[in-house]
């Protein structure tokens, strides 16, 4: 069992908050797949619009969600009390007022909580609500009913002043889920948690654009959608800068991270949990490739703590903030790359690179001067076969 908030989790797994946790069919999909835990689809009191799910999905990178059907308050505290029910699930009820009062958060948490939350997840993260509308137009574009999401995210004295009021008026945790289009998500958790917020959660939401088609007057690749807005990122591309969100705030907070992104394998798990992250939150994958993606994830994670001998999944999470630091305190260590020439199949690709002078191919096989190799990695990256490695001297 894993500790969240004071909440037990079986095990790292939470579905996040996305058209994958909106019916009670789907949570209970979620929960045979081995979820520990869901964010169910965020809801407003009064959602300021009605969309339809339109994406744009470039499995290279990632998918953009512009937009979606969000829950009225009523449809979200109805299945929140079913799943409560019907499932052994953990629940975030993943909430956003859209008004500048504090008043609608407070009634959002409370009536979730009656409804048998386990915690509330304030979403201080979704780009669509205000910030595609101030990303085009102005800040002075955004209407009264726009400030919910990102916008809120953006701003520290705001999470701060939200944060107060829910932990006012509920008693089960309050997890903040943060946008990451900020300069320094550190500042936006740190006001969190000097608010008094339970704990953090960050995965993707970058905000985003589609390819366009360039024989087409530069139409954006969004099937069945009639214009573009800025959106919401989720899918591999972010798999990285999730890496180091959460590893930002591990080190500059005292709060449990929820850590998502781009998470496709287990492996992917381990690591983020290995970048602090307590928990982990997917929703791609299993759009992509389905819950049997979650399956895999949640059994990989298990069969690898009873490899490595670890008891529970509290001995990895952070183990690799140990490494960071500045990049004046780096050493670079002399080596260089080395070629198995057994396994060389002579492809050439290492050779392309075009700040490289070390490499050459000598008999269709690849040879590397040590002293003009600067250590890259790039060959090793490149090569089909894993014919070269990375040696320290």
């Amino acid at each position: 069992m894993i500790q969240y908030c004071g909440v037990s989790f079986k095990n790292p797994m939470v579905i996040a908050s996305s058209p994958l946790t909106s019916t009670i069919d789907r949570l209970i999909e979620a929960e045979k797949a081995g979820a520990a835990g869901v964010s169910t689809k965020l809801a407003f009191i009064k959602q300021p619009f009605y969309g339809k799910l339109r994406m744009h999905t470039y499995l290279k990178n990632g998918s953009i969600i512009c937009y979606d059907r969000r829950h009225d308050m009523e449809e979200s505290l109805k299945l929140i009390d079913e799943a409560k029910k019907r499932t052994s699930l953990k629940l975030f009820a993943n909430i956003t007022h859209d008004g500048t009062d504090p008043d609608g958060w407070s009634l959002l948490a409370r009536k979730h909580e009656e409804a048998g939350a386990d915690l509330i997840e304030a979403n201080m993260v979704c780009p669509n609500v205000g910030l595609s509308t101030r990303n085009i137009f102005g800040s002075e574009a955004i209407s009264s009913s726009e400030h919910g999401g990102a916008v809120t995210g953006q701003n520290p004295e705001r999470i701060a002043a939200i944060v107060k009021v829910l932990k006012d008026s509920v008693k089960i945790p309050v997890v903040v889920k943060l946008t990451p289009n900020v300069a320094d998500i550190g500042v936006t958790a740190k006001a969190a948690e000097n608010a008094g917020a339970d704990g953090i959660c960050v995965a993707g939401a970058q905000s985003s654009l589609p390819l366009v088609d360039i024989y087409n007057e530069g139409k954006p690749g969004y099937h069945l959608l009639n214009g573009v807005a800025h959106g919401s990122l989720g899918g591999p591309a972010t798999k990285l800068m999730g890496f180091s969100l959460v590893a930002n705030i591990a080190k500059k907070t005292n709060l449990p991270v929820i850590g998502g992104g781009g998470l496709e394998t287990w492996e992917d798990s381990i690591m983020m949990m290995m970048w602090g992250a307590t928990l982990v939150t997917v929703c791609t994958a299993a759009m992509w490739y389905g819950w049997e993606n979650i399956a895999k994830q949640v059994e990989g994670m298990e069969k690898y703590l009873q490899k490595m001998g670890y008891d529970d999944y509290g001995q990895i999470t952070g183990k690799s903030l140990q490494y960071l630091r500045s990049s004046k305190d780096l050493e670079a260590l002399k080596g260089w790359a080395s070629v198995n020439t057994e396994k060389c199949i002579g492809c050439g690709k290492c050779e392309k690179p075009a700040h490289c002078d070390a490499v050459r191919m000598v008999n269709k096989k690849a040879v590397i001067d040590p002293e003009k190799c600067v250590g890259c990695g790039i060959c090793e990256a490149l090569c089909p076969v894993k014919a070269i490695v990375m040696k320290q001297a």
